[in-house]
This record gives C-alpha cells, structure tokens and sequence, in this order.
C-alpha cells in the first residue's frame, strides 16, 4: 500500500508540484533547486525516489537474477542521484560541483535503465508474453525520455518530471507483478 501511494502519488504529484509554476522546457529541476523555497520537496522527492527505486529493485532482483546481477548497476544508479541532489548545480560559483553534479544527474538515469533493461530480459525467460509487454512499456519510456531530451536540447522539468512519474508507475507495476 506504501509503495502505491509513493507509486501512483507522490513521486508524481511532487515532481509536478516542484516544477507547477515554471516553463517545463526551459528550467530544469537542478536550476529550480537553487532559486526555489521548496528545497525541502526537491529532498523529499529525490529520497522518496531513491528509497523506492533501490527497494523494488532489490526485491526483483533477488527474484530474478542472481543479486549481483543489476545490483551494481542500481546501486551506482542511487548513489549518482544522492551526489546529484547533494552538489549544487551553480556553474558561476562552483564550476567543480556544478560539473560533477551534471554528470552524476545525466548518469543516474542511464545507469537505472541499464538495470532495469537486465531484469527485464531475465523476466523475460521466465515468461516471455508478459515481458514483452513490460519491454515494451520500457522501450516506450526511453524514446519519449530521449524524444524530449532531443527536441528540447537539454534535460528539462518536463523530461524530469516525465521519467520519474513514468519510471515509478512503471517500476512499481513490474515489482507487483513479478514480486507479490
């Protein structure tokens, strides 16, 4: 029931919430961060999403996969997103931490799909027609991610605010499924 509400509620509402009042193609989470009051929401978000993410993916890879599998990957994914919610993003003032804040926020994302994309596969051997169903939701996920990423020509609160929702929903529904 938790992890529905963090799911279908939270991650969401949070993510549109943080970013309501801006343009969704022009600003991103990073720069809202930094001229925003609602730090405390950006925090609670980020936790909420790395606290969700690492425990569905630990329960589905401890069913799927032997645990070394997608754990390094997962686990690399949340750490790169606390560097990335923990460095600020304000390359006049900290060229370094702006940098390395960057690199850290572009590779979470990429480090979690590349996990995922493992269980799904794994899944998969198991039982081919639902998986496919889940691959393609997950193929879906990454071409309107990059669709938005290109069109736009930067990471964007739309981008942002469209992977986590879609990425929670998405993860959640796996792990229901597979776990439960």
């Amino acid at each position: 029931m938790i992890y529905d509400f963090f799911a279908y509620c939270f991650i969401p509402a949070a993510s549109v919430w943080f970013a309501w009042e801006t343009d969704w193609t022009a600003t991103n989470f990073s720069i809202l961060r930094n001229s925003s009051e609602k730090e405390a929401l950006f925090l609670s978000w980020g936790a909420a999403l790395i606290l969700c993410f690492a425990l569905w993916f630990r329960d589905l890879s401890r069913r799927l996969l032997p645990p070394r599998a997608a754990s390094p990957l997962v686990r690399a994914a949340c750490l790169a997103l606390i560097l990335a919610l923990a460095t600020p993003y304000l390359p006049e003032r900290f060229p370094f931490w702006s940098q390395v804040h960057f690199l850290c926020a572009f590779l979470s994302p990429i480090l979690f799909l590349s996990g995922l994309l493992l269980l799904l596969l794994s899944y998969r051997r198991e039982n081919p027609g639902i998986a496919r169903r889940f691959l393609l939701g997950f193929w879906l996920i990454s071409a309107v991610s990059l669709f938005l990423l290109w069109k736009d020509g930067m990471v964007t609160s739309g981008l942002e605010i469209f992977f986590g929702s879609a990425c929670s929903v998405f993860l959640r529904r796996f792990h229901r499924r597979v776990v439960q």
